[in-house]
């Protein structure tokens, strides 16, 4: 009997230790609370947000994390919805906001904090190319495009800066623009005319406007500004450019002034080779403040230095060409200088080459699309006479996108991009009129409200316009949304922008389809109804145009279709009814608002969109009402789509 008992009593034991290194080992394998919530990963950079976050539930995918629910919230939705769906931005400035989670695994929560910066919105429509055209015509032209690739040239592919009259050498070259700060754009350029030699100029040509039409100038020349240092010596002053530097600290304690960077060579043995050194401007940019000081050289000559600054990694870059070994690379720094004494050590080793290309390269040329996380790299391959773009989600990596196609007058050398507002285009256009090219255009995005400091709050993006074309049968192109056939035409949609990006359409007899130009033939009045079009432009922001076309069948006539509220839903019956997604939460009025995506689901349930309850989580394709009873007694309602 005392063997036995014991023995069971062994067995128990072992039973119980056996279930108890089960439960500690499954425990062992999820993943803390907090482990979850650093885990999430998102599709976008938090500190400079382009697009809409996709926002995870759970913790499908993360080990250990299955069982756990997210849920979110933004302290401000003006901006940033609880989805994570960019509701509204800043103008050229981003917005802080920031986004908490609860995780919760139904015994306990954690919450954690996401700081999120939304990107602003960039109130421009083109892109204007600042260049001279050849060696023996040293002058500034202008060319313009609707996408940062393809341009034309304006004016008639005639100068609109005669050197002149503003150089000294009566030679422009290397062109630099910037839109600064306080509203005027500066143009920079190498005083040199070809001819004389390449080590022939002396000092640079500074402009400034309004406008983009009418320009001040005055030159800065070296030999007569310093005279008496070995900057007077100098045989290169080449390609200088401009930036705003935001931290440097002016006299009366604002901060802020243009810099302009510039490759030096003297004759002297001072600076043996070309080298890139830095000034200030002066307030009205007529002059320069102080000496040159150093800034960055790669330990043989430097040249053709363009800096932009890249939000997304809080980095400068900075390109130059490798003189003597004809390739581009980049060099990267957190602060624009370096302290006192230690100037050029702000910078990073530099890159491998990035060109694209075999062929030579010079005067590179960096700049962001307009509301698009995405850059371009060109520059000059100056042996063959075309200018080559690549694009690059990041300043390291560059994809070949095109060479240009130099035809007529559109031969650019050495220049810049700008981008500018459809009101600029419009002015240029008028101003130096330019045949064969259409503005692409844009819906304006709401102004929602001005803050109290006057910065006006924008709707997320700007959609491209929808000019709805078509022709019906042979006849031509017409931009109507109302069309009237008669039985057996056919028809062709094409809607503008013709280089679209996404196009999506949805009518009548099921049709589907993702192409620009849709054509349908042998019309009945089954085509009759409603065309809805959707297109999504290169920022990713949609447009929407819808064209009635009716097939003029008295045997069949067209009924207007019923049209609802935005907080109304179409009925089994045809009838317009409230819309039950609408109601967020239902609980203690503005308190349920602020507290409930903090609170658990206890119960899920499913309806149809006319309110009809499921038995459970639907599994054919559509979109469903969810219905969450929460553990703090609110209810939850949310549209839902089953793929």
């Amino acid at each position: 009997m005392g063997k036995k008992f014991i023995s069971k009593a062994g067995a128990f034991h072992g039973a119980f230790l056996g279930a108890l290194s089960v439960v500690l080992a499954a425990n062992s394998m999820a993943a803390s609370l907090s482990d979850c919530a650093n885990s999430i990963k998102f599709d976008g950079h938090l500190n400079n947000l382009y697009k809409d976050l996709t926002l995870p539930s759970t913790g499908a995918g993360i080990s250990g994390c299955e069982n756990v629910r997210f849920y979110w919230t933004s302290s401000d939705t003006t901006f940033l919805k609880n989805d994570g769906t960019i509701a509204a931005r800043l103008v050229n400035q981003n917005k802080a906001v920031q986004l908490s989670v609860n995780v919760t695994d139904g015994t306990q929560i954690e919450t954690k904090k996401f700081d999120v910066s939304i990107h602003g919105y960039e109130p421009y429509s083109n892109y204007l190319f600042i260049y001279f055209p050849a060696n023996d015509n040293e002058n500034i032209y202008y060319a313009i495009s609707n996408d940062g690739y393809n341009f034309t040239a304006m004016n008639g592919g005639k100068r609109v800066v005669a050197a002149d009259t503003v150089a000294l050498k009566k030679g422009l070259r290397d062109p630099h623009i910037l839109r600064a700060p306080d509203g005027y754009f500066y143009m920079v350029n190498t005083d040199m005319k070809s001819a004389e030699g390449w080590s022939s100029n002396r000092g640079m040509v500074l402009m400034r406007s309004k406008d983009l039409v009418s320009w001040t100038h005055s030159t800065v020349h070296f030999p007569d500004k310093y005279k008496g240092t070995n900057f007077a010596n100098v045989t290169r002053v080449w390609a200088p450019e401009t930036i705003w530097d935001k931290d440097y600290q002016n006299v009366d304690g604002s901060k802020g002034r243009l810099m302009i960077y510039f490759s030096l060579l003297t004759n002297d043995g001072t600076i043996p080779y070309d080298k890139v050194y830095y000034l200030y401007a002066n307030d009205d940019f007529t002059d320069v403040l102080g000496k040159p000081t150093y800034f960055f050289d790669r330990g043989s000559a430097t040249i053709d230095m363009d800096i932009v600054y890249n939000d997304n990694d809080g980095l400068y870059h900075a390109f130059f060409k490798n003189e003597g070994d004809g390739g581009i690379c980049k060099t990267t720094a957190k602060t624009l200088t370096a302290p006192a004494g230690k100037e050029g050590s702000q910078w990073s080793k530099p890159s491998g080459t990035l060109q694209q290309t075999k062929d030579a390269v010079e005067g590179a040329g960096v700049f962001k699309l307009i509301n698009q996380d995405s850059w371009i790299l060109m520059y000059d391959c100056y042996m063959n006479g075309h200018y080559q773009f690549t694009s690059s989600p990041d300043l390291t990596n560059f994809t070949f996108v095109q060479d240009t196609k130099m035809a007529g007058a559109f031969t650019p050398r050495h220049g810049t991009v700008l981008p500018i507002t459809a009101e600029e285009t419009q002015r240029l256009l008028k101003v130096f009129p330019t045949a064969d090219f259409e503005p692409k255009q844009y819906n304006e995005p709401d102004t929602l409200k001005t803050l109290a400091g006057g910065e006006a709050v924008v709707g997320p993006c700007a959609g491209s316009k929808i000019i709805p074309y078509s022709k019906v049968n042979d006849g031509g192109w017409n931009p109507t949304t109302d069309l009237l056939v008669e039985p057996g035409s056919s028809i062709t949609f094409g809607p503008h922008p013709w280089d679209g990006k996404i196009w999506k359409w949805s009518g009548p007899a099921d049709l589907s389809a993702t192409t620009r130009e849709v054509t349908l033939k042998d019309l009945q009045w089954q085509n009759s109804g409603i065309y809805t079009i959707e297109y999504t432009n290169e920022t990713g922001c949609k447009s929407y145009e819808k064209i009635k076309l009716v097939v003029n069948d008295p045997e069949h006539p067209y009924v207007e279709p019923v049209v609802c509220k935005d907080d109304e839903i179409l009925n089994e019956s045809g009838k317009c009814v409230a819309d039950p997604s609408k109601t967020e939460a239902i609980g203690s009025g503005a308190l349920a608002t602020e507290i409930h995506f903090s609170a658990v689901p206890v119960r899920v349930q499913y309806f149809s969109m006319t309110g009809v309850l499921l038995k459970g989580k639907p599994k054919q394709a559509g979109v469903y009402l969810r219905r969450e009873t929460l553990s703090n007694g609110l209810v939850r309602i949310t549209r839902t789509r089953v793929q």
